[in-house]
């Protein structure tokens, strides 16, 4: 895959509030009940495109909001990898809650929220190979740091520590970086069409 943040410039008017406070996760060899299940989530609704999930994060974020759960929208791509989209989420960045899904798998996750933090994470096989924060491309943690320094050059990341990316498109950049991993790439017509099946799973381990 040849992704550059260019490709995904369309994200931040593609749907405002989401793009400032989401967290897209990609995984391969799983289906959706596979990963509501291994979340111990329980399905509450099937749905075709991401403004019916956006209303269901509403719904759960109002009168009867819980911070001890999470509301996941689970789908198929084209080719075959699961996507889960979360609206004002994090549950793709936790590693206790994500960890067990990555076993004999790879899952691919990235986040951004309010405050501006854009974390990116590359599992494969329960390994944390890459964790870090796109606005601090130099700084990388995990057990293979540098296992995807080919890639965040590509996408159009400096990586020079003294470099200042804050006039970059960070989310844009995540969203290349996973598709160079994955081969998945994520469209307005993706999540606008996508069939996802709709569940809340608790935010604790266990």
């Amino acid at each position: 895959m040849s992704a550059t943040i260019a490709d995904y410039l369309w994200w931040q008017e593609f749907r405002p509030d989401w793009a400032v406070a989401h967290c897209v996760t990609l995984l391969d060899a799983a289906t959706p009940d596979q990963v509501i299940g291994a979340l111990g989530g329980d399905t509450i609704d099937r749905i075709t495109g991401i403004d019916a999930l956006l209303v269901h994060a509403a719904d759960h974020a109002g009168e009867c909001y819980n911070p001890t759960e999470a509301v996941i929208g689970v789908t198929t791509t084209e080719t075959g990898w699961v996507l889960m989209a979360e609206v004002n989420g994090y549950l793709g960045v936790t590693p206790e809650l994500i960890r067990p899904l990555t076993v004999g798998r790879t899952v691919v996750s990235h986040f951004r929220n309010i405050n501006a933090l854009y974390q990116f994470t590359w599992w494969h096989d329960g390994r944390l190979l890459t964790d870090l924060d796109l606005l601090f491309p130099s700084e990388r943690a995990g057990d293979n740091p540098d296992a995807a320094l080919e890639h965040l050059h590509a996408v159009g990341l400096p990586l020079d520590p003294d470099a200042d990316v804050s006039a970059l498109d960070l989310s844009a950049a995540a969203f290349a970086l996973a598709e160079r991993i994955t081969g998945v790439a994520c469209t307005p017509i993706l999540f606008e069409r996508a069939d996802f099946t709709v569940a809340v799973v608790p935010m604790s381990a266990g």
